[in-house]
């Protein structure tokens, strides 16, 4: 496997990839920036090692056998009197989704053309995005890019079932969806998996929901049964709209919110495991045999050495974003 890094300052591209002892790529399912993190060697008295200048802002290019991993900007950077390595901090496009506000009137538009607007507006490169064919009313005064974008994929989930996630390819924006692929790999004890570990909570349970409408009069009560069998009441209140129907936003909930189970794993590294996708777990020692979704992704490679460590969740969730208000009915904007 072959590994290069380069900094971009105007128009001198700098390889730095033998000055780069560790380097780490990771990112998690509620940030759609992807982080790349790296340290210089630097000397002020060797004249053997080239002085890199590393302002922020440059860009930074990171690749595996000329195939391109991660393209962002510098956003931080830490020197040390005491220590020859200068610590570099970079975030992808994505950063600027969060970091950029904007004020959209949505009436009936698919979340893939509220994505095509805000591209066109911002001059964002847009790349493949999940369609949902599902059109949301929705006004956006002030709000995050990536708030916006997320909010709309949100409320198609609760009509299409399906979970989104934004994702930065190169300078493309895309939105996918979090499903099985065919990069799905199997990660089990004796072969590539170092080690795991487990934890299961019901702290953040919710097993009922009573809804409520815009009088406060309650209207409807979705609830799993079973769970409140085993471990008691945990209801949620959610309040409809007149000409809302928040049924399926209940169920979701109480869906996402069941029994929480994740594993922690350290594996081998595989530029398939990434955030947003999927692995196989087989573990004997816990047991744990089946498919995971991974919540977040740290790749490492050092010394020669490259691994993984994955926030993996039995559960597909997404980052659900309620971002905005709907039309007030005397055509006033309403703020959020």
């Amino acid at each position: 496997m072959s590994l290069s890094i380069s900094v971009a300052n105007g128009s001198k591209i700098v390889d730095i990839t033998k000055l780069v002892p560790t380097i780490t790529w990771s990112g998690e399912y509620q940030s759609c920036a992807r982080t790349l993190e790296f340290g210089i060697v630097s000397s002020s008295t060797d004249k053997n090692i080239p002085a890199v200048p590393c302002e922020l802002g440059s860009i930074v290019t990171f690749k595996q056998d000329n195939r391109t991993l991660f393209v962002g900007y510098i956003f931080e950077r830490q020197m040390d009197t005491g220590n020859s390595i200068i610590n570099i901090i970079c975030y992808d496009r994505g950063i600027y989704l969060k970091r950029n506000e904007g004020t959209y009137e949505c009436p009936g538009m698919t979340p893939e053309t509220i994505v095509k607007e805000i591209c066109t507006n911002f001059g964002i490169s847009m790349g493949p995005v999940a369609a949902t064919d599902v059109k949301i009313t929705r006004n956006f005064i002030g709000v995050s890019l990536y708030k916006i974008i997320q909010t709309a994929y949100t409320l198609a989930a609760e009509v299409t079932g399906k979970n989104y996630m934004i994702r930065f390819a190169g300078a493309d924006l895309t939105v996918i969806e979090k499903a099985l692929d065919d990069k799905t790999i199997i990660i089990e004890g004796g072969s590539n998996l170092m080690s795991a570990s487990i934890s299961e909570s019901i702290s953040n349970m919710i097993n009922q929901v009573t809804i409520y409408n815009s009088n406060d009069k309650l209207i409807g009560t979705q609830r799993d049964t079973e769970a409140i069998k085993l471990y008691g009441l945990m209801q949620s209140y959610m309040s409809q709209a007149d000409g809302e129907d928040v049924t399926n936003k209940a169920k979701m909930l109480i869906s996402e919110n069941g029994i929480s189970q994740k594993i922690s794993v350290n594996n081998l590294g595989n530029l398939a495991n990434i955030t947003g996708g999927t692995v196989v777990v087989r573990e004997p020692y816990t047991g744990k045999y089946g498919l995971f979704y991974i919540d977040a992704d740290v790749h490492t490679w050092k010394s020669g050495q490259y691994y993984n460590k994955l926030t993996l969740n039995f559960k597909n969730i997404m980052d659900e974003q309620e971002a905005g208000a709907l039309p007030n009915k005397d055509g006033s904007k309403t703020k959020g």
